[in-house]
């Protein structure tokens, strides 16, 4: 974590030495899922996507190439729902994560107009989780229950349109590891998400 505040740091200290650089607030909309490779093996599996918000600061260095380290506090998880027959209830699985995320986004300028850029992105995301909560089949479990780790690392595509002073970005982030520590329910989970956002460049 010391490290990647160092790199940004360093980052907008080239940038306001070197070439153009602006900053600002961004709040987003987050819609995630957690996948498995339970879908294959237990019969009636639903992965269904929960939604979260995400707020934090965005820094840009450049103009027709620019890198974007932000740092956002997002709202993710997902839900997982096994149906039930005649024998068996069915059983559903709430998961909700706060994490720290940490993007550093690589982009360019697709084309530009007097007060309109459109760009395209793509980069990885560090997400440290600070918060977890797990409902299963509407029972709140004990702590030891929530079986998730600490980390995800994600890999960010997207697209994003400026006009004036507001940034407007679309991105899906694919999660890189499991993040599960159940190795006797899940020998994989991963967390993807579609984020919506909107920032202000105040510089």
């Amino acid at each position: 974590m010391k490290k990647i505040t160092l790199m940004i740091v360093a980052l907008i200290i080239t940038g306001s030495i070197f070439g153009q650089i602006s900053f600002g607030p961004k709040i987003g909309l987050n819609v995630s899922k957690l996948s498995t490779d339970m879908a294959g093996n237990v019969s009636g599996l639903k992965e269904s996507s929960k939604t979260g918000f995400q707020l934090g600061a965005f820094v840009r260095i450049g103009t027709k190439f620019y890198i974007q380290p932000e740092l956002l506090y997002s709202v993710k998880g997902g839900i997982l729902e096994v149906a039930g027959d005649a024998v068996n209830p069915a059983v559903s699985a709430d998961y909700k994560m706060g994490t720290m995320d940490i993007p550093v986004l690589v982009g360019t300028k697709v084309f530009s107009l007097p007060m309109v850029n459109v760009r395209a992105f793509a980069g990885p995301i560090a997400s440290f989780v600070v918060s977890k909560d797990l409902t299963i089949s509407n029972l709140v479990p004990d702590d030891d229950q929530i079986k998730l780790k600490d980390a995800i690392w994600s890999a960010a595509i997207g697209a994003g349109v400026d006009v004036m002073m507001f940034t407007l970005d679309i991105r899906y982030e694919f999660g890189l590891n499991n993040i599960s520590n159940d190795a006797d329910t899940y020998s994989s989970m991963k967390s993807n998400t579609f984020n919506v956002s909107l920032g202000w460049k105040i510089l």
